[in-house]
């Protein structure tokens, strides 16, 4: 009885660092795209909607969702800038300032994991 319960207890230790593992592992740089200028960036997205995008250079800004929608979505900048972001067929995103035309070019993944 207690070789099957600390058998349990190391196959539970197991999948916990695994995924301790896998939750800690920072994807690489996506080739985006300030204005047409390539920059490296990494976005996170929250269940809420939010996008959080990090440049290369060291800055970052967050978006949070003013409406749903799909292919366009609405959404705030933190400094209260308002942004569509269009999701195109294969997954790439471009965000477009609608008070000032600026845009920004997301891919869905890192130049590495492309096909």
């Amino acid at each position: 009885m207690l070789r099957m319960l600390l058998g349990g207890a190391v196959l539970s230790l197991g999948w916990l660092t695994c995924g301790l593992v896998a939750i800690g592992r920072a994807e690489g740089w996506k080739v985006c795209a300030f204005n047409e200028q390539p920059i490296g960036c990494r976005d996170t997205h929250s269940p809420d909607g939010t996008v959080r995008l990090v440049w290369q250079d060291g800055k970052a800004m967050t978006y949070r969702l003013v409406r749903e929608g799909f292919p366009v979505s609405t959404l705030r900048d933190s400094l209260g800038g308002v942004w569509e972001r269009q999701i195109f067929v294969q997954g790439n995103a471009v965000f477009t300032n609608t008070a000032n035309s600026n845009r920004i070019f997301v891919p869905l993944r890192p130049e590495t994991n492309r096909p």
